[in-house]
């Protein structure tokens, strides 16, 4: 089933070079071939009469019009351009079953095979580029036969074959093709979303991180990743960036589960960002999505689900970057413990 699509914005097209047939010309044809055949042996009746081409070949007839008006029949070995296809020659074979009854009252069968060829006159014939790309093709092909005894052996026939001649030339040409619609993908499109791989207890494997430390207090799972552990009064971060499936016009939305830690003196002054980021190609920041917490608001006690829908991403969006930033103020002594991100595209 064809689908169409529709583009409201400037969108970067392709010419590609394609082989099409082009009918230049074409005409409705009837052929009649009459026969007299001899049976084998004598009948009482004819059953029936099947009918089909076989080996049925158009050959076309190529002129030249000149600046006087005077037309001139193409000759092989001449250039190439220039001609119309006038004419087509237009042959086969008529085969033909006869189904006939003797005078036993047996049903026997014999055949017939005629040649035939007929010159047609193409209606409105159009100019070609190649003759050596012009073809012949056959629709709509149909046989009537009528027959009768007229006497015991003697078989008249007469054959009706109706049909539509084209001739088609193979060209080249080149078309605009639309861009491919862009596909918003299922499913979570970040790597190790649980915070489950980690290379040591300080670097999960597919996340970049500053100052995170492995945790196995978990919302899921068995490890989690704590922001500020290693030291509550620097900023920290916790990023993956993302390639697929980041496409223009859409949104997306980030899901995560978050919990404070207390330490020390338990002195709770930090913000933690959480932020998607995107990028074109040339890795020019060209929109952001982006969550504040402070963190009085963050439970802790147990994880916490968070949530937010970006702003539609550019047309010229090639790639994103989930991050999450710990910012701490004076004195915090307390950390972050950040679990199960997803980062999904919302369908339109």
């Amino acid at each position: 089933m064809a689908v169409q699509y529709y583009y409201s914005e400037v969108q970067p097209v392709e010419c590609i070079l394609i082989k099409v047939p082009v009918v230049v010309a074409e005409a409705d044809v009837e052929v009649v071939v009459d026969s007299i055949v001899t049976l084998p042996e004598l009948a009482i009746k004819v059953d029936k009469i099947i009918a089909s081409v076989r080996d049925l070949k158009g050959t076309p007839v190529f002129v030249e019009e000149n600046v006087t008006g005077e037309v001139a029949v193409a000759q092989l070995g001449e250039k190439e351009t220039g001609y119309i296809v006038k004419k087509v020659v237009v042959s086969g074979t008529l085969h033909k079953q006869i189904f006939y009854v003797n005078k036993n009252n047996e049903v026997r069968h014999t055949s017939e095979d005629l040649t035939f060829s007929k010159l047609v006159e193409l209606a409105e014939p159009r100019p070609v580029e190649k003759r050596k790309n012009v073809f012949v093709d056959f629709k709509n092909i149909d046989i009537d036969v009528n027959f009768e005894l007229q006497r015991a052996s003697r078989l008249h026939q007469t054959a009706v074959l109706s049909l539509t001649v084209k001739a088609v030339e193979d060209r080249q040409i080149y078309v605009q093709t639309c861009p491919r619609p862009q596909v918003c993908p299922a499913g979570n499109l970040l790597k190790d979303g649980g915070l489950e791989a980690w290379a040591d207890r300080y670097y999960p494997v597919f996340w970049g991180a500053n100052n995170v430390v492995q945790t196995t207090n978990v919302h899921s799972g068995s490890y989690a990743a704590e922001i500020g552990l290693l030291n509550p009064q620097l900023s920290g971060s916790l990023f993956q960036m993302v390639n697929r499936g980041i496409v223009g016009g859409r949104q997306y939305r980030l899901t995560f589960w978050v919990m404070e830690n207390f330490a020390g003196a338990g002195n709770s002054a930090f913000t933690l960002n959480a932020e998607v980021v995107f990028f074109n190609a040339s890795g020019v920041q060209i929109g952001i999505g982006t969550q504040s917490l402070a963190s009085t608001s963050i439970p802790d006690t147990a994880y916490s689900q968070v949530q937010f829908i970006t702003p539609r991403t550019d047309q010229d969006v090639a790639y994103a970057m989930v991050r999450f930033s710990f910012v701490p103020s004076a004195g915090n002594t307390n950390t972050v413990k950040i679990d199960d991100v997803v980062l999904e595209c919302v369908p339109v």
